[in-house]
């Protein structure tokens, strides 16, 4: 048998209850294929009186009982002598939080140790001194660290090679591979328990409706239940942004082509504009970018469409007197914008088209059409407000600083 990927040396005053747990389920039979190895020292086999004491009152007085240091440290260096160097941990409520992240860090040793506190923890020396880093599970404080060690090792064993059986159970995890998202939801035979029904699409077998599924599902959990784990993450690649302008170039129009440039914005539109238009921005922004006009956003649609795409108008707006007809959410916050743009289009190539204050109500005034339909338009419009995307409540000097501070708010700057 090969030697362990990851071997955990868990040093605690109950070793039976920790090898107890180790035996059973996912990680025993890790441990009987070699994949992972525990190894369990008690401190009390390192004290000197006949008791085998191994704690003290508190320096200051104080209610409980501290471990004291010298069967901690004895341990740890009798481990270190006999089977050598590792990664030492203690587990403390009073430490950064262990995550999915950390599992990952971890797994890539090879030996760890996790110290195991008991009464009101182990003399501070030992943290100070001769630990490499300290770990909590949680918010909480427990009986003693052995529940958190087995937790530690349970979310780094998964990620060994070998400890699972198909790797893409791990993939597919909550918080896997750098994900802040929760897994989503999960069903199996039978189709329909008790007028309950698995969701069609997952019965379906197209592969690519899914997966966009899934996703969606994803977001839709973590934005439900963890909204404090919903990913910063810089803006997708398969997400275009596009910034919709005035019919003509105005005296903002410098204002404008700073932002497009700082941005790097794919295009600009004009809406509800003719071909002059689009020949009078072209100059004013001086060929740095694309310009198109569309006499109506039915027009703009169907070109998007034509490029396996979608576009989402994206209102830009100071308050609910600039939230013109067709606008679906007044509040919409730049997370959520770009959740639904990740999974609008099902995994195609999608689109933004940021709207200055005021221009869905004037495009809805002068060239109404089926678009701003009810029904269409909550599927395609968004409204995003100061108070919900843009830190910064000062009012703007003009239209293109709304759009600057925006695509500032989305872009993550």
């Amino acid at each position: 048998m090969s030697a362990p990927r990851v071997t955990f040396e868990v040093l605690t005053l109950f070793p039976a209850a920790v090898r107890a747990f180790a035996s059973a389920g996912l990680l025993g039979r890790a441990l009987e294929r070699g994949h992972v190895a525990i190894e369990t020292t008690d401190y009390r086999d390192f004290t000197e009186d006949r008791h085998r004491t191994v704690d003290d009152a508190p320096f200051g007085g104080g209610a409980g009982m501290v471990i004291k240091p010298e069967p901690v440290v004895a341990a740890i260096e009798h481990v270190t002598a006999a089977r050598g160097p590792m990664h030492r941990i203690l587990l403390t409520p009073s430490a950064p939080r262990f995550d999915q992240r950390v599992a990952e860090r971890l797994a890539k040793l090879p030996r760890i140790a996790l110290l195991c506190g008991r009464y009101e923890g182990i003399d501070d020396r030992v943290r100070e001194h001769f630990v490499d880093e300290c770990l909590s599970i949680g918010d909480f404080v427990l009986g003693g660290g052995e529940v958190a060690a087995l937790t530690v090792i349970e979310a780094v064993s998964r990620l060994v090679e070998g400890v699972v059986g198909n790797p893409e159970s791990v993939s597919d995890d909550s918080f896997a591979g750098g994900s802040a998202l929760l897994e989503f939801p999960q069903y199996t035979r039978p189709a329909v328990f008790r007028g309950h029904a698995v969701p069609e699409v997952l019965q379906a077998g197209d592969h690519a409706a899914i997966a966009a599924w899934r996703l969606r599902a994803s977001l839709a959990r973590t934005w439900a239940l963890r909204p404090e784990l919903r990913p910063h993450a810089p803006w997708p690649d398969d997400v275009a942004l596009y910034l919709a302008v005035p019919h003509a170039p105005g005296d903002d129009a410098e204002a404008w082509r700073d932002a497009i440039a700082k941005h790097r914005l794919e295009g600009v539109v004009v809406i509800g504009g003719q071909p002059e238009s689009a020949v009078a921005w072209t100059k004013a922004l001086g060929g740095r970018v694309a310009v198109a006009a569309f006499p109506d956003l039915r027009a703009l649609r169907r070109r998007f469409r034509a490029r396996g795409g979608e576009p989402w108008l994206v209102a830009i707006s100071s308050g609910e007197a600039d939230v013109g007809p067709g606008v679906a959410d007044a509040a919409t916050g730049a997370a959520e914008l770009l959740d639904r743009l990740r999974t609008c289009a099902g995994g195609q190539r999608s689109a933004a088209v940021l709207l200055p204050p005021g221009a869905l109500a004037a495009l809805g005034a002068a060239a109404p059409d089926a678009a701003f339909a009810p029904d269409r338009a909550a599927q395609h419009v968004l409204a995003l407000a100061p108070g919900a995307a843009i830190v910064d409540p000062s009012p703007p000097a003009g239209p293109a600083q709304w759009v600057e501070r925006a695509i500032a708010a989305l872009r993550g700057a």
